[in-house]
């Protein structure tokens, strides 16, 4: 089957669940045959990419500590962390445009191995290159994140579109709450450091970056695969001589690009809201909350497993008995969990104003208020795929870039807005609580979940001509 059979499949799959059976077997089944699915596999094949490159960096940085011990490379080799941050904010937009008007499984794809190339060349040639070699490898390792987690919303949005039953992405959900903790990571890495050496955990991280990207092309092409068809998808681009890339007096790329509703993409009040959640929301929680405050890593990772339990069981019930949710739209969902976000954080910091050290004095309620970071994710964090999911690599691009940007500059503009000086610990903490609570009121105004006008599927012969035969621009 290929990626244009599946694309008719998974916009008519959904239908039967409409109209849910009475039968308790009979739903049991649906749940089955909603989760179990190719959809949700080249998901979870993809989230695990995306993995693979977190353990790539973090093990490269367990192995630089490993070598600088023993005195084998010098401390400049660490101004690398630099340069790999350079890489990822500079390619942000540029790859997110590429995603949008190239297959954004190879960018995918193609991200990871070379991310897994490119760390398997620095591990096995460190003691021999120089620092500027290094830099410039490390600068595009950052480039090659940035494709990847770019590429993957498209990816998302291609095979599981979001609609009424925003629930089912909460498997995605439960898996960055679970890998979204650092205790998780840090435990794997750890257990596993005991048996083998930082070099050979570095070393496999590497292979196994190109044994996922195997997997990754026997999965997306199907039956092509086994019958090595020549029209294989591996690096991208078509085949078929009627979209060849030498075909004279046309310019594929700007007429490509040109498409792209960029009037639309930075004035539409949907996307501008969700931007300015993004640029406010790392500030708000992160750096106030998390900073206060000492969390004991047992008490947190409990917490953790205890909030993956009740999303598993919460799944369970809405699939079972879909009457619950039925009549409760998506845009009234992410209203719902951004706005209890921002006005949790918005209470906390009122509560600090007045009462002082809260959440010192309530640790329970300091557990609670790190585990509702994750309700975002049922919030505007995902909402740039309902309006646009043609262009949610683009957003997704356009808003990281906007979180980071803001979240640099953040006290350069508060310090020419405020004088310090007389801005006390109180009236920062009711300023916090101000802009939180604007925040929420401004996403229950003016978000919505529903694809924008501009952000619809052109009619057929307007599509772009660079289209894949087997895998549509995706």
């Amino acid at each position: 089957m290929n990626l244009r059979e599946n694309e008719t499949n998974r916009w008519n799959s959904s239908s039967h669940f409409q109209q849910p059976s009475y039968r308790l077997i009979d739903r049991f089944i649906c749940l089955k045959t909603t989760y179990w699915n190719r959809e949700y596999a080249i998901i979870l094949l993809g989230f695990i990419g995306l993995s693979i490159l977190s353990f790539q960096c973090y093990l490269h940085f367990m192995y630089f500590e490993f070598l600088s011990d023993q005195n084998k490379i010098d401390n400049s080799h660490f101004i690398y962390l630099y340069f790999y941050e350079y890489g990822y904010i500079i390619s942000l937009i540029p790859v997110g445009i590429l995603a949008t008007v190239y297959p954004a499984h190879n960018i995918l794809g193609l991200s990871i191995i070379i991310s897994s190339i490119g760390h398997l060349i620095v591990v096995m040639s460190l003691c021999y290159i120089n620092t500027y070699t290094h830099f410039f490898l490390q600068f595009c390792l950052g480039m090659a994140e940035a494709a990847a987690s770019s590429a993957f919303d498209r990816v998302w949005t291609y095979w599981i579109p979001l609609n009424m039953q925003t629930i089912r992405h909460a498997p995605i959900v439960m898996y960055e709450l679970i890998y979204g903790s650092e205790n998780f990571k840090e435990s794997i890495i750890n257990n596993l450091h005991h048996i083998y050496s930082s070099y050979t955990l570095t070393l496999s991280i590497g292979v196994i970056g190109l044994a996922w990207y195997v997997l990754w092309l026997y999965v997306i092409n199907g039956n092509q695969f086994r019958n090595l068809n020549r029209d294989i998808i591996l690096f991208g681009g078509s085949n078929n001589p009627q979209y060849s890339f030498e075909k004279p007096g046309v310019s594929l790329i700007h007429s490509i690009v040109s498409d792209i509703p960029w009037k639309s993409l930075f004035t539409s009040k949907h996307v501008l809201v969700i931007a300015l959640l993004y640029a406010c929301n790392g500030q708000v929680f992160t750096k106030k909350i998390n900073g206060e405050f000492y969390v004991k890593e047992l008490s947190e990772w409990h917490l953790r497993t205890y909030t993956t339990i009740v999303l598993f069981l919460i799944i369970v019930l809405v699939e079972l008995v879909p009457e619950i949710t039925v009549s409760i739209s998506t845009t009234n969902i992410r209203k719902f969990c951004s706005c209890l976000y921002f006005i949790s954080i918005s209470i906390y910091y009122f509560l600090e104003a007045n009462i002082g050290n809260t959440l010192e004095t309530y640790t329970t309620y300091h557990f609670v208020l790190i585990e509702m970071e994750y309700i975002n994710i049922f919030g505007f964090y995902i909402n740039h795929l309902d309006i646009a999911p043609n262009y949610a690599s683009l957003l997704f691009s356009i808003l990281t870039t906007v979180h980071v940007i803001f979240n640099s500059l953040l006290d350069t503009l508060l310090s020419m807005t405020f004088n310090f000086k007389i801005l006390n610990d109180t009236t920062a903490d009711m300023l916090m609580a101000i802009v939180c609570l604007a925040m929420a009121i401004l996403y229950a105004i003016f978000a919505s979940a529903e694809i924008q006008p501009w952000a619809t599927d052109k009619p057929v012969e307007q599509q772009n001509i660079i289209e894949n035969d087997n895998l549509p621009s995706v």
